[in-house]
């Protein structure tokens, strides 16, 4: 693989999606571009581009550039960006809706943003912020995943976690007269979101890092409605299937998602790997040991009415934990961002 650092700061990014048609990227010489979000930031600070040269070494001529964003009475007011999607000129991101990792949730997690990929191209043109639209969910879409998530055998909430991320949060809510208490449930699994892609017909697909089932498979949730909670403020998020990815992951190394990219709607690419970081305190490990165990890995899936199928691993990552974000381009070439001690790198996988 071809590595690249990207000497991006704050030095924690998340997920990649492709941006700019055929003619954009004529117009600026490149060949291919990528927003990656950083996720020790707010939204409006969170975004980055990655650009390729034309005719350049996979591994040489590459351009990392954070893009200024407004977003409006919204500034300051999220934070932990973790994933992003494109989809009809837009690029959508979306915040964790989890917590630290001692708890409790935080409503600031709790979001859905989205910018025009011309006010990207305006804003590398000008320098002058793009206009970033910020739809602010209070836990709404924790709620929905859990709704969806009713039907499934998860893997059971320990006592930490009930504790530090459940019963603290509803406790804070009840104690501030907070807008959202009311919100969670006693029964409620708190919700770490590090994957995003849409379907074909623009559903947008959530892939969860936690929880994951009780066979340690990892789980997407389809938000049916992205569009309309932008055009009306009173909207309620709407997620429909809950899908399992029944081939990745096991009760001893369970998975969940970190990334996840499509090109055609059908058939998907996702990184999957531990349930939170190692060493780093984790709540979800000190319930849940097996979560540090497996190994970051990209699979390739379809995805259909029947749900997921014809899973198979495309590559195996070893020691490398911490991969981020997975795109796929033009040419079928796999491009990673990682998170190392100290940078971020991005990583292309050439197929022969």
């Amino acid at each position: 693989m071809h590595e690249t650092d990207l000497h991006l700061d704050p030095n924690e990014a998340s997920d990649l999606c492709r941006v700019f048609g055929p003619d954009e990227l004529a117009r600026r010489g490149w060949e291919r571009a990528f927003v990656t979000v950083l996720d020790e930031a707010t939204a409006e600070n969170s975004i980055a581009l990655l650009a390729h040269a034309a005719g350049a070494p996979l591994d040489e001529g590459w351009t990392a550039v954070r893009i200024p964003a407004d977003a409006g009475i919204h500034n300051g007011k999220t934070e932990d960006a973790e994933a992003c999607a494109s989809h009809d000129g837009y690029v959508y991101l979306v915040g964790s809706q989890f917590g630290k990792k001692r708890g409790p949730l935080n409503a600031k997690r709790s979001w859905i943003a989205r910018v025009s990929e011309a006010e990207i191209a305006r804003a590398l043109d000008d320098g002058t912020p793009a206009e970033l639209e910020v739809v602010r969910m209070r836990f709404g879409l924790h709620r929905a995943i859990n709704d969806a998530l009713a039907g499934l055998d998860l893997i059971p909430l320990g006592p930490l976690g009930q504790a530090a991320y459940v019963d603290a949060t509803i406790a804070a809510g009840e104690l501030k007269g907070k807008r959202w208490h009311g919100t969670l449930h006693a029964t409620d699994h708190p919700v770490n979101i590090e994957a995003a892609e849409f379907t074909a017909d623009g559903r947008l697909l959530l892939g969860l890092r936690y929880p994951v089932t009780a066979d340690g498979h990892p789980i997407l949730v389809e938000l049916e409605n992205v569009d309309e909670l932008f055009a009306d403020p009173d909207a309620v998020p709407r997620c429909g299937h809950a899908w399992v990815i029944p081939d990745a992951g096991s009760p001893e190394a369970p998975v969940g998602f970190r990334a996840l990219d499509t090109r055609d709607g059908r058939e998907y690419d996702a990184i999957v790997g531990d349930l939170d970081a190692i060493g780093k305190n984790a709540t979800v490990l000190a319930d849940h040991p097996e979560g540090a165990v497996a190994e970051s890995e990209h699979i390739r899936f379809t995805l259909d009415e029947d749900g997921p199928a014809n899973t198979k691993v495309v590559h195996r990552f070893g020691d490398i934990r911490r991969v981020e974000g997975v795109a796929v381009d033009h040419a079928g070439h796999a491009h990673y961002v990682i998170d190392e001690e100290g940078h971020v790198a991005l990583r292309t996988l050439v197929f022969e």
